[in-house]
């Protein structure tokens, strides 16, 4: 496992669906870089993702894209074990490893699955930002909503650009 201490107070987490409306890609992308865009402007540095299918890999896209633009900006991925991908498709995989490659941080929270998983990852990701930018459709289940649910608890602002 990697060194696990970073600022929180200069990052912010991703939380999201794995599925969406495919239409509606362009528009969530615009709205991501925005969201991330705009937390850059009120002093966050490091943006954490979970690399899971959907938005985590979306928004991890987004963030390795604007670095040009953005000076200082990074990217940590929170991995819940190793072997996340696994069970990706081939194009999910490549584009899995090829963030991994490019990311400032890669923090593996196990060496294998179990029950609570990804949960755990989702703690630890609300435990070490200050921000969540979500895609949030309001369904009270899942985890994405469990993210939100404990950044809500812990008061952390919330951009959510569903």
């Amino acid at each position: 496992m990697n060194d696990l201490k970073f600022d929180r107070t200069v990052s912010a987490a991703f939380t999201g669906h794995r599925f969406y409306d495919f239409s509606q890609r362009k528009f969530i992308q615009e709205r991501l870089t925005s969201a991330i865009s705009e937390a850059y402007d009120h002093g966050i540095m490091n943006f954490i993702s979970g690399f899971a299918l959907g938005i985590d890999l979306m928004a991890a896209q987004l963030v390795q894209s604007l670095k040009c633009n953005l000076p200082g900006i990074s990217l940590t991925a929170a991995i819940p074990f190793e072997g996340q991908a696994e069970r990706y498709n081939i194009y999910d995989k490549r584009v899995y490893r090829r963030l991994l490659e490019l990311a400032d941080k890669v923090i593996v929270l196990s060496d294998c699955y179990y029950p609570r998983c990804f949960l755990d990852r989702d703690e630890f990701m609300v435990e070490n930002a200050s921000y969540l930018i979500a895609y949030y459709d309001g369904r009270e289940k899942g985890g994405t909503y469990y993210t939100v649910k404990k950044a809500r608890a812990r008061g952390i602002p919330i951009i959510n650009v569903y």
